[in-house]
Formats: C-alpha cells, structure tokens, sequence
C-alpha cells in the first residue's frame, strides 16, 4: 500500500515538474494565452474541452435555426425563395464549421473559400459535401449580390434542392461528432 502511494506520489511530482517546465520555458504570450485559459474555466467552472464541446452544439443549434427559417420563407406566401437560399446556406456553412472546428481543435478554416476543403477525410461523403458546400456558396452570392434572376420563382428549384441538403448535412455532423466523443450534440 504504502508503495502504491509513494508511486502516486511519484507520478504527480513528475507531471507537476513537465508542467512547470512548460511555463518556464513559454514566451509571454504563450503564458498570457495559458493564463485567459484557466480564467475562462475558472469562470465558466467547467474544463477547457467541455467548453468547445459546448461551442460545437450552440453552432449547430444555429445551423438548426437556419433551417427552419428556411422552412418558414419557402412556405410563406409568396414564397421567399431567394432568401430562403441564403439561409439554407449558412445553415450548411454552419454544420461544416463545427465539424472542422471540433476535428481540426480551433476555428481556422471559418473561411467560407477554405472550409469545404478541411472537412476530415474520414466524413461520410466527404468530396461529395465539399461540392456541394462550394455550389451552395455560390447560389448564396448569386441570391445575395445578383439582381438577376429578377423572376423569383426563378429560385424555387435552388432553394428546394438546399432544403434537402441542409438537413442531410446537419445529420451527419451530428452522427459524427457522436461517434467522435462530443458529448454536447
């Protein structure tokens, strides 16, 4: 028993010894960052990763939102097709960015150009996402920025391919981030 503890003991001191070799060795900002680290788990009383789990599940009840007003403006009379593009969309967007933000540890590749190429190699359908989210990215600038098509129903067929899709991709963010260990989806 007794050497059951001093072994105890003896693993706590070497990992209390690495980890102030860490700090002694880290520049200033590298410390700055380590210490608004343990304020935000201090303040929030939960760990680091627990943290961007919880992050993982707000973007994708967002990506949720999305759809649904989605829904609403494809069902609204008359329909707002054109809008309804949008919001499939960043529905899209946002089930992608929690995706490679949980896989990749940190929100790098939010950019809308670089996104679809990070999705982790092992997603289901991973190429075929990555097109898609490219196409739906530029169907949103054309419904956003082009006056033309001036024929709204002109955005019908768009905007009901997106409604399919973005519930599709939202699912198999979820079913991923399960099988992954994200605890908070």
């Amino acid at each position: 028993m007794a050497n059951l503890r001093q072994q105890a003991s003896a693993a706590t001191v070497a990992l209390r010894e690495k980890a102030l070799l860490r700090v002694s060795k880290a520049d200033k900002k590298t410390l700055r960052y380590y210490a608004e680290g343990v304020h935000i788990s201090t303040q929030t009383g939960q760990p680091f990763h627990e943290l961007q789990q919880q992050v993982c599940a707000d973007r994708l009840r967002l990506a949720r939102e999305f759809i649904v007003t989605g829904d609403k403006m494809v069902n609204t009379r008359p329909p707002q097709f054109r809008s309804a593009v949008s919001r499939y969309y960043y529905s899209m967007y946002h089930s992608a960015r929690t995706l490679v933000y949980f896989t990749h540890g940190g929100d790098d590749h939010e950019a809308h150009s670089t996104l679809p190429t990070k999705l982790p190699d092992d997603f289901m359908n991973g190429a075929l996402w990555q097109n898609a989210l490219k196409d739906a990215r530029g169907h949103r600038n054309e419904a956003d920025y082009d006056p033309y098509p001036s024929d709204l129903q002109s955005w019908k067929p768009t905007a009901l391919d997106l409604s399919a899709k973005a519930p599709d991709l939202l699912a198999l963010v979820v079913q991923y981030l399960k099988q992954k260990g994200c605890g908070y989806v």
